[in-house]
């Protein structure tokens, strides 16, 4: 579907430019009658010659001469060439000015009609040679920096398309990498989870993995797209903090609030979720009654995470401990640039994170 597509927004463009390009010729072919030059058969034939002549340096220096030959550094070879075609297009005007019969007699309409005519024949003096071969000579160089100009525009647009789909192309590979270190992640800390579960014979296990497969739909089924419903991603962190819950039961003290309308609004997946499982992952204390709060509200276009829980200082820090956030706060990056405020503070034995995100579509 989308190659199709593609194929279409490539044949479209392409016919747009052709028409751009006919439409272009043809004012350049009309303006001598626009500044008052008659109609004449003559005089249409010697256009029509010259400018055809004309179209084949603009496209022959456009698409063959710059790109072959100049780009290759063959300068001498190029200029030889220019020089050549000029030279064609200065003769071609002379010989058909002589061929056509084209005279140096205007007709023109008098401002001032007579009872006899309304048109007055103006005789002016004949051009001298040099006269003559200068008007082709700078119309053949008018030619040569406007095909020059439009091949160099032309090469500039191309190169800054080819550089932003590349960069998109690394965007996205970037951002499956990273999205595919979070979910492997998480899901090895939940089966630690559900294996403690399943050591005390609780039947609390059934559920766990039953959750577990909620979580895993999600992640196989609904992350793969750029953005999914909030309210998904909600209801992700539920299924995960139940449990956490369940492993944890009376050890744990978790203070988990919600507020606003989900349904509303989209985010990418699996953004929220690196937060929150770091609070359970670093702020369980074995020794101590531990409390973790994770607040999630939306309010008009912004939406507010703000997690709290206890760590020790002193403790020794896993190698891969900021993995997690170092990849969450590289994604918020590429998907919310200038769009999202991030606080991480550790003080009095508790870390707070705030995330705001300005989710307009």
């Amino acid at each position: 579907m989308n190659s199709i597509s593609m194929k279409e927004v490539i044949f479209k463009r392409n016919y747009f430019k052709i028409f751009l390009h006919i439409v272009w010729w043809t004012i350049f072919i009309l303006y001598p009658f626009f500044l008052g030059i008659p109609v004449m058969e003559n005089i249409l034939l010697k256009i029509l010659f010259n400018t055809s002549l004309l179209i084949v340096f603009f496209y022959l220096n456009s698409d063959f001469l710059i790109p072959k030959i100049l780009t290759k550094g063959r300068i001498v070879l190029y200029l030889s060439s220019v020089f050549f075609m000029i030279s064609i297009i200065v003769s071609a005007d002379i010989f058909t000015s002589r061929h056509f019969n084209v005279h140096e007699v205007t007709k023109i309409k008098s401002t001032r009609p007579n009872r006899q005519s309304s048109f007055q024949h103006y005789h002016r003096p004949p051009d001298n040679p040099i006269r003559k071969a200068t008007r082709p000579f700078f119309s053949a160089l008018f030619i040569l920096a406007l095909s020059t100009s439009y091949r160099l525009l032309y090469d500039y647009f191309t190169s800054e398309r080819k550089r932003n789909e590349l960069e998109n192309q690394t965007l996205v590979s970037e951002l499956s990498f990273l999205k595919s270190q979070v979910s492997p992640h998480f899901l090895f800390n939940t089966l630690n989870n559900i294996y403690s579960l399943s050591l005390s014979n609780t039947p609390k296990a059934s559920e766990a993995i039953l959750k577990l497969s909620h979580l895993l739909r999600y992640m196989l089924y609904e992350t793969n797209e750029t953005s999914v419903n909030l309210d998904k991603e909600i209801d992700y962190i539920n299924d995960y903090i139940e449990l956490q819950k369940m492993r944890f039961s009376n050890e744990v003290t978790i203070e988990y609030n919600t507020d606003g309308d989900f349904q509303t609004k989209e985010i990418a997946p699996m953004l929220l979720i690196p937060f929150i499982e770091n609070a359970f992952k670093h702020g369980i204390s074995y020794s101590k009654k531990s409390v973790i709060k994770i607040l999630i509200e939306l309010k008009d276009q912004e939406l507010f995470l703000k997690v709290e829980n206890p760590f020790d200082k002193n403790k020794e820090k896993d190698s891969s401990s900021g993995i997690g956030l170092v990849n969450i706060q590289r994604r918020l990056d590429l998907l919310y640039p200038s769009r999202y405020t991030l606080k991480l503070n550790g003080q009095n034995d508790v870390f707070v994170v705030e995330l705001k995100i300005n989710l307009r579509s």
